[in-house]
């Protein structure tokens, strides 16, 4: 065989066998996030802005307080349960696996 074709069958080797470990590399490297992406995380979503407009007009700031406290407290609890709590607006509680982590942490 000549020089060239040496060349280039020790290329085509080196772009498969690349190729090959790119791929397992990836599918290692992935396998947990979409093993987790196939998980259902249930959702309960808490309307912040409704449980303030049906209290009563003269209510006194100690029952606002203590509303809001409870409000907090019921979704303290779902999430402990593995709910991902959200409101209109913003997401209020969730459990810690639902977060993403930044890489290297």
């Amino acid at each position: 065989m000549s020089a060239n074709a040496n060349w280039i069958i020790i290329a085509l080797i080196s772009t498969v066998m690349g190729a090959i470990s790119g791929g397992l590399t990836a599918q290692l490297l992935l396998k947990t996030p979409l093993q987790r992406l196939s998980l259902n995380t249930p959702v309960f979503v808490l309307d912040r802005a409704r449980l303030i407009q049906g209290l009563p007009p003269n209510a006194s700031p100690e029952q606002m307080a203590r509303t809001v406290a409870d409000w907090k407290s019921l979704a303290a609890k779902l999430s402990a349960e593995g709910y991902l709590v959200l409101d209109a607006s913003a997401i209020i509680e969730a459990p810690e696996d639902v977060y993403v982590k930044p890489l290297g942490h």
